[in-house]
């Protein structure tokens, strides 16, 4: 087998980051949609809540990518 150089790794390294970063934004979007939807009632106050901490953690995680 042979061997993997440095520019490939690198080049293998980004474009994993790349993915995780797409994959960061589109999740980033479904928390946006469930918030709005944890928002039309009283019951889903904890629901809510969790959106909220979810939607921190990953603008994070997003911030730490880049």
């Amino acid at each position: 087998m042979e061997e993997v150089t440095e520019q490939e790794k690198k080049t293998i390294a980004q474009k994993f980051k790349d993915f995780q970063l797409q994959g960061l934004i589109s999740y980033g979007k479904y928390l946006t949609d469930q918030l709005e939807y944890a928002s039309k009632s009283d019951i889903r106050k904890a629901y809510k809540k969790y959106i909220e901490d979810q939607i921190v953690m990953n603008n994070e995680k997003i911030e730490k990518l880049k």
